[in-house]
């Protein structure tokens, strides 16, 4: 057991936490923004032991600088990444306000801990056509990279 492999886990939250979340919101074991986390931490913690990864541990809505992040990992005792998590299960609606607002909340984490390398935004939502952030308008609210 080594250093935590940040590329890996990047890959983990990019494409398989996407997939195994959607997997669950189509076979009806994911009903409201509570589930889809519960059921992310659940796969996240499940990564981390099956890397044996025991230096890092998963926390829900712990506090940092005054703000609630859905879920943090941590790295012997210091934040190294953020996840927020949004649902909307009402068709073709989605509100970009609410979304916008897990964004700040988490640059706002992100920039007051050094320590936190990478935030993650993952949202469930009933449309046909994929939503895409506009590029710059998140410049313009200040993010660097997006995917």
């Amino acid at each position: 057991m080594g250093r935590f492999e940040f590329e890996r886990f990047n890959g983990f939250a990019r494409r398989q936490l996407d997939d195994l979340l959607l997997g669950d919101f189509w076979n009806h074991d994911i009903f409201n923004k509570r589930d889809m986390h519960g059921a992310a931490y659940h796969y996240i913690r499940e990564y981390c032991r099956r890397t044996e990864r025991d230096s890092v541990y998963v926390r829900c809505e712990p506090l940092l600088t005054g703000m609630r992040p859905d879920i943090v990992l941590y790295e012997r005792g210091n934040p190294i990444y953020l996840l927020e998590f949004k649902m909307f299960s009402k068709p073709d609606y989605i509100n970009e306000d609410a979304v916008y607002t897990d964004l700040d909340k988490l640059k706002k984490v992100v920039s007051a801990c050094e320590s936190v390398r990478w935030a993650f935004f993952h949202m469930i939502y009933d449309r046909d056509e994929p939503y895409s952030f506009s590029d710059a308008r998140l410049r313009r609210a200040g993010y660097e990279r997006s995917r």
